[in-house]
């Protein structure tokens, strides 16, 4: 244990210096994300109820970039991690060495959640800028964290997915910008399933990405999911548990396909 905990430290102190302390990329980042943020959310306003306030569709946008921010970290930095790892043989020397993964992550996961921190207080600061300070409430904390325990859960198991299909196709970021984009919008990530189309809102249903989002949404706005609680609460949980299952299977079966067949060269696109 001792040892894991080192391994993930170095792994962590590495990435801190090259990624937040040393790159002017991490700075540059959050201001061309604060551009972004601007001409991705603007155009929401066509949309929106005229009688509501500019602080509660401030509060909605935040909602939704929350969720999209962690639906990028799982994709660019747990999943197109496995390109690098290729690149410059490190999944190689993992696997011959019998030392895992998991203190890799396990360094990384902090760098992501600093990303993600500062990022959204990029968000709300832009946000606050066009519409005013967003109007937000944990109403329900014990909901609030059970929506971030499946939402991190289910984002392991996409980026487990998504692993596993740069492993064996050598593709990474083609793949990735058309799932990270459309999952988001087609599950209700970004949008409340009750604002969906009822066939979209059936089809969201039917993943479990729909679920932390409209149990997040719910403690932070109010906003009321389309099927009761002890439902949303219990499929959420079964829907989290057999996707992480069938992703695990799937990536360990990637891992055990490239010890006969070797690693592809992989690319950006």
């Amino acid at each position: 244990m001792l040892k894991l905990i080192r391994r993930a430290y170095a792994i962590f102190k590495a990435y801190a210096l090259s990624d937040l302390v040393r790159s002017k990329g991490f700075v540059y980042g959050l201001i061309s994300f604060s551009i972004w943020i601007l001409l991705f959310m603007s155009p929401l306003t066509l949309f929106m109820d005229p009688q509501q306030s500019p602080q509660t569709i401030a509060a909605y946008s935040f909602t939704a970039i929350l969720i999209f921010m962690f639906y990028g970290a799982a994709t660019w930095d747990w999943a197109a991690e496995l390109r690098w790892m290729i690149n410059d043989g490190r999944l190689e020397y993992y696997i011959a060495s019998g030392s895992g993964f998991l203190p890799h992550y396990l360094g990384i996961l902090p760098i992501s959640l600093i990303w993600v921190f500062f990022a959204m207080i990029v968000n709300y600061i832009v946000l606050s800028i066009v519409w005013g300070p967003p109007a937000l409430a944990v109403i329900d904390i014990s909901m609030f964290i059970y929506g971030l325990v499946l939402l991190i859960i289910n984002l392991i198991a996409y980026a487990f997915i998504l692993g596993g299909t740069i492993i064996a196709s050598g593709v990474s970021g083609f793949v990735m910008e058309i799932i990270s984009f459309i999952l988001p919008v087609a599950t209700g990530g970004l949008t409340p399933l009750s604002k969906l189309p009822k066939p979209l809102q059936t089809f969201a249903l039917l993943t479990p990405f729909s679920y932390p989002a409209e149990i997040i949404r719910y403690s932070m706005l109010g906003w009321l999911p389309v099927i009761e609680f002890p439902q949303l609460i219990a499929r959420g949980m079964l829907f989290a548990i057999a996707f992480l299952t069938i992703s695990l299977t799937y990536f360990r079966y990637q891992i055990k396909k490239i010890l006969r067949e070797g690693t592809r060269a992989t690319a950006l696109w």
